[in-house]
């Protein structure tokens, strides 16, 4: 498997796991595009690739607004000539702020389903006229292990996000490009260290088979995987990385 061939948007990937991906996918000789909301994280995490010897640049993009989605892949094609990789890691979950169903903010709901599961959607229209043409494309929608389980607006928008990942799959098949999603457990990183107390993270690392929490690694292992060849015949599923927390027949 080689990616020196492929050009890889990453977004939200000025910091934490998006930034972890870019990293990864530079390493391996992926010319890559760190997009964020965040303009100055962008730069500098396109700086870090650059430094290494990677090809990288940084686009500011809100994935909630079709012309900035555009503006982005439009930025990617005049600097590399194409998109082969789409990784939709932008979301919300580090500063998520918890509400019960019954009593959240509708501006609020409106605000999270928007970036974490509009915005896929947006990428992924945007990125598929420039994988048509070439006849190979890769989408990974980030899902999360919440969609299964009782976690209020995240988890329905990230359930959600796994009936679009299938529903797309079906539509882009015949184009060559596969789309799929990863649903992560628990993961030891900075956002899930704001958004859950220390005792619940060490009482779900507990009830892994693997027990220790996930990281980076673990995550893109499975993303390299379904950005391969070998992968060709894989579309439309969600596979959780999580440490065998999670048993679905």
């Amino acid at each position: 498997m080689t990616l020196d061939d492929k050009v890889a948007i990453v977004t939200g990937a000025g910091r934490g796991l998006g930034r972890e991906y870019a990293q990864s996918f530079a390493r391996e000789g992926a010319a890559v595009v760190i997009a964020d909301v965040d303009n100055d994280s962008a730069q500098a995490a396109a700086a870090d690739i650059r430094e290494g010897g990677g090809r990288c640049i940084a686009v500011t993009v809100d994935v909630t607004d079709a012309a900035s989605v555009g503006e982005m892949v439009a930025a990617t094609v005049a600097e590399f000539g194409g998109v082969h990789v789409l990784v939709n890691n932008a979301g919300i979950w580090g500063d998520l702020e918890r509400a019960k169903l019954t009593e959240i903010d509708p501006g609020y709901w409106d605000f999270v389903m928007a970036v974490n599961l509009k915005g896929p959607l947006l990428c992924s229209a945007a990125a598929v006229p420039a994988m048509r043409e070439q006849g190979w494309g890769r989408i990974v929608n980030i899902a999360s292990i919440g969609a299964w389980r009782p976690s209020g607006v995240y988890g329905v928008s990230k359930l959600g996000l796994i009936q679009l990942t299938y529903a797309m799959a079906t539509e882009v098949g015949g184009d060559g490009i596969t789309v799929n999603a990863i649903a992560p457990g628990t993961i030891d990183n900075e956002a899930t260290q704001r958004q859950v107390p220390p005792a619940v993270i060490e009482r779900l690392v507990s009830q892994n088979a693997v027990k220790r929490a996930g990281t980076a690694a673990d995550m893109y292992g499975m993303i390299r995987y379904l950005c391969s060849d070998d992968a060709a015949w894989v579309t439309g599923q969600t596979f959780a990385i999580d440490g065998g927390f999670t048993f679905r027949p």
